[in-house]
């Protein structure tokens, strides 16, 4: 532990960090001026440790969240070395502190009182915390202090590494494919074509792979299947074939897509020679437990309708899974 004028100079320089941090948590990036006629802003839902590698156009996302992961590993990393404690009751310590700054912006309106920004902070300071106990001895030294800081570097990239990899498994990975006809329904009716007939929409030959969905009569056509939360994202095709439109055909034909009471998309297609242009869709699933597909056909010819074809949903991972579990345990909507 750091003694006397040692002691002293460090007291101080972590006072400085203390204020410096606090200035960006209350007065930076405009804090001051963002909305101060709402009332109090908070997310309880926690919805992972946001650490992400960089990409996919969140530059600045990222850069917000990787800095309120550093922000805070200088506090495990010195803290302990002007004050004598063991792991747990820094944690609680620090989790009972930064929950308080929270609150405070909560209250100020300069911020949002936020569970998953508790969490990368506190992660931060274990961090800086696991990294000053790798070095046993001399940790006061120049030569000590160096070893600390490669420490502290060292352990961050490699939990934000780990992280950060979790996540895109979270995000990106996916399970197996399953076509939407192998899926029993729950509500409704629905009759897959047994021939996957080739057909053609505007200019475009269309080759059926896995099903093919065919209602023989314009009108309302709507059919629910359970999910139960096993899926990731829902994939199809959605047209009017060009024989079932006549000569002088007008009016639209739409599909509109709803997971737990909630429409997720919709698509509209002209039902006229020439502008009826195929039109293929992908909707994000996750955690969604039933979903629900309207095809209505609003056209005064008794044969014109509209065709859904190689409908498809893809799987949750293991991971993506064991997510939404814990994210409906933990208030996820």
């Amino acid at each position: 532990m750091f003694q006397g004028k040692k002691s002293t100079a460090v007291w101080i320089g972590l006072w400085l960090y203390i204020v410096l941090t606090l200035f960006f948590l209350f007065v930076g990036f405009n804090r001051s001026s963002a909305l101060p006629e709402t009332g109090p802003r908070y997310r309880l839902a926690f919805d992972g440790i946001p650490l992400q590698f960089p990409g996919d156009g969140y530059s600045n996302i990222w850069v917000f969240n990787l800095g309120n992961y550093l922000a805070f590993v200088p506090f495990g990393l010195v803290i302990p070395l002007l004050v004598r404690c063991r792991f747990l009751p820094f944690l609680l310590v620090f989790l009972a502190a930064i929950t308080g700054v929270e609150l405070i912006q909560m209250v100020t309106h300069l911020g949002a009182f936020d569970i998953n920004d508790i969490v990368i902070n506190t992660l931060g300071a274990a961090v800086g915390y696991g990294a000053q106990r790798l070095i046993r001895r001399d940790r006061t030294t120049p030569r000590g202090l160096l070893k600390l800081l490669s420490s502290g570097a060292i352990l961050t990239l490699i939990v934000y590494s780990a992280v950060s990899g979790i996540n895109y498994y979270l995000d990106h990975g996916r399970g197996e494919i399953r076509a939407l006809d192998q899926l029993p329904i729950e509500q409704g009716e629905i009759r897959w074509e047994e021939t996957l007939s080739s057909f053609t929409v505007a200019q475009e030959q269309i080759e059926p792979a896995l099903n093919l969905y065919s209602p023989d009569h314009p009108g309302l056509h709507e059919f629910s299947l359970r999910l139960d939360g096993q899926y990731k994202e829902l994939a199809g095709n959605f047209g009017v074939p060009n024989d079932a439109i006549p000569a002088k055909g007008s009016g639209t034909s739409s599909l509109m897509i709803s997971a737990d009471g909630e429409e997720l998309y919709s698509l509209d297609v002209n039902i006229a020679p020439g502008e009826n242009q195929p039109l293929s869709f992908q909707v994000p699933l996750e955690g969604k437990q039933e979903l629900t597909l309207t095809v209505k056909t609003d056209a005064a010819d008794p044969r014109t309708h509209a065709v859904l074809w190689d409908l498809t949903l893809v799987e949750a991972n293991a991971g993506q899974k064991l997510a939404a579990q814990l994210h409906r345990l933990l208030g996820g909507e």
